[in-house]
């Protein structure tokens, strides 16, 4: 049987409108939702990029 892998883009995609700014506490909420609803992959943005988002890739959830 074939086996099929979610991939949410919500926290980069998601994130582009003008006026959208998440905070590191918004983004690990979602982060923990998309992962207690079963999310395989969850992509975090570009933390390369955009500064603030060095944060969320240093946290280390406590879930999962």
């Amino acid at each position: 049987m074939a086996q099929v892998f979610i991939y949410d883009t919500t926290l980069r995609d998601g994130t582009q409108r003008e006026g959208i700014s998440l905070s590191l506490e918004d983004k690990l909420k979602i982060a923990r939702k998309l992962d207690e609803f079963g999310v395989h992959y969850i992509e975090g943005g570009g933390r390369v990029l955009i500064p603030k988002m060095w944060s969320f890739f240093a946290v280390r959830p406590a879930w999962g």
